[in-house]
């Protein structure tokens, strides 16, 4: 659960570009959101994944200067410059959206609503963001930033594959482990035989500015020519520090289908054995799944697997869902009454016990707003109408007992959305930020006390990944 943060006084926003540390003023208003572990937050990890013990680690630390004394900086999550140790963070995070990355054209490089590309550390007390760039095509890119206005690039992983300018390919689950910051990744990489797909789990711990990876693992390999892009991967760190993954990517009566695996140890945090279970075939569907989350019910632990029903390319008509039970994963069921949505346009939040909730989009521009409380499925009250820019994401994060949506506009400035459910009743619709631009894949990170929004934009300066913390 993300505790709650005192609300904070809106300030004017200002956008800075990572490297520059300087930028244009950009319209926003400060929001929600400090609370719960959201199924699309990078609190989701109520544990991680990782590599073997004993297997070949590659030791990234932060792209900076070596000291006279040996040293490489900065040092317990010092901020780059901070020769007195204080950091940027001591004033707060930046009200305004930020630029975090430039990738590139990248598809989706911010990730798909459901997934997780940025993550808070809490023992190193940085964030830490997980893209992919387009002149890099067999590296896994990495930064991190003690107050989300300064980001540090770390030396990047080398990968077997080619990620081809999928974001959509790439997920994070993050756990702080007896003491570790853990961080579980889930990648679908392409290879060079033709329709060569192979999914690829990597484990990494946090240290300060620096990052230890474990070797990448291959659970899965296809070569369908059918599959469609992307398979909106999805990794969880469930309660009891097992780790899953879920894809599309797997040979079940065909692909494009909803598959799981589950480690068959717990990850310890100082170490882990680094192996999966056998695959799990959840679910068959028409298509090819295209994006994919796991959410967690408390206070016992059930796990559920959600994917976009793919009966229909590239609308689906509903999200699919199935529970784990001690004897497997239950029959797949529908969570809404049938309506043409875009794959992308709909997130799962944690708002406590029992209390798990599920927001859509549909194309005609209506929402749907369910709750399940580890038994079946409770039609809530929906947010109101309000255009929005179909396959962009919508996000639903938690602070019990509100729950908040944000989705990109229609408008021509594509503006950021948002609507915040009271316990009781929605507000209205409102700006967060409306400054023109081209946005699309909308993502969040949801951590005790760091919740943020993140997306892809594209303006004069070219492609970049945006984001800014939101809390109330």
């Amino acid at each position: 659960m993300r505790s709650e943060e005192s609300p904070r006084a809106p300030r004017a926003p200002s956008r800075r570009s990572a490297a520059a540390g300087g930028g244009s003023a950009a319209s926003a208003a400060a929001l929600v959101l400090a609370s719960g572990f959201g199924a699309s937050g990078c609190g989701l990890g109520v544990s991680g994944l990782g590599a073997a013990a004993g297997d070949a680690s590659v030791d990234v630390a932060a792209d900076v200067d070596e000291g006279p004394d040996g040293a490489v900086g900065p040092q317990d999550g010092e901020a780059p410059g901070d020769e007195d140790g204080s950091t940027q963070a001591e004033s707060g995070p930046p009200a305004g959206p930020m630029t975090m990355a430039s990738p590139g054209e990248v598809t989706q490089a911010s990730g798909l609503a459901q997934q997780t590309h940025l993550v808070y550390a809490t023992g190193a007390a940085r964030w830490w963001l997980f893209w992919f760039d387009a002149s890099q095509p067999t590296q896994l890119q990495a930064s991190s930033s003690p107050d989300f206005a300064t980001w540090t690039p770390a030396t990047p992983l080398v990968l077997p594959g080619s990620h081809a300018n999928q974001g959509g390919d790439l997920s994070v689950a993050y756990a702080s482990i007896a003491g570790v910051d853990v961080v579980h990744v889930a990648m679908g990489l392409h290879f060079t035989a033709a329709n060569d797909r192979r999914i690829v789990h990597v484990r990494a711990t946090l240290s300060g500015g620096a990052i230890l990876y474990g070797s990448p693992q291959q659970l899965a390999m296809v070569s369908d020519p059918n599959l469609v892009d992307p398979d909106g991967t999805a990794v969880l760190v469930g309660p009891d520090d097992h780790v899953r993954d879920a894809t599309g990517w797997a040979n079940y009566l065909g692909t494009g289908n909803e598959v799981a695996w589950a480690s068959t140890a717990a990850d310890l945090g100082a170490s882990w054995d680094g192996n999966f279970g056998l695959q799990q075939n959840i679910a068959t569907a028409s298509n090819t799944v295209n994006a994919r989350v796991f959410a967690v019910v408390p206070p016992g632990g059930t796990v559920l697997a959600l994917w976009e029903l793919a009966d229909a390319e590239p609308d689906p008509t509903n999200v699919a869902w199935s529970q784990l039970g001690t004897t497997g994963w239950s029959n797949a069921a529908n969570v809404f009454s049938g309506k043409s949505q875009s794959a992308n346009d709909w997130d799962v939040a944690t708002v406590g016990a029992g209390d798990v909730r599920v927001a859509r989009r549909g194309l005609d521009g209506s929402f749907d707003h369910v709750r399940f409380d580890g038994q079946g499925w409770t039609t809530l009250q929906a947010p109101p109408s309000d255009p929005g820019l179909a396959e962009s994401g919508v996000v639903v994060l938690a602070n019990a007992p509100h729950v908040a949506v944000f989705a990109i506009g229609s408008d021509p400035a594509s503006s950021v959305r948002q609507i915040v459910w009271d316990g009781t009743q929605w507000g209205s619709w409102s700006t967060l930020e409306g400054s023109t631009a081209t946005r699309r894949a909308l993502a969040g990170c949801d951590a005790p006390g760091h919740t943020a929004l993140l997306w892809t934009e594209t303006g004069s300066a070219g492609t970049s990944i945006v984001g800014m913390p939101v809390a109330f």
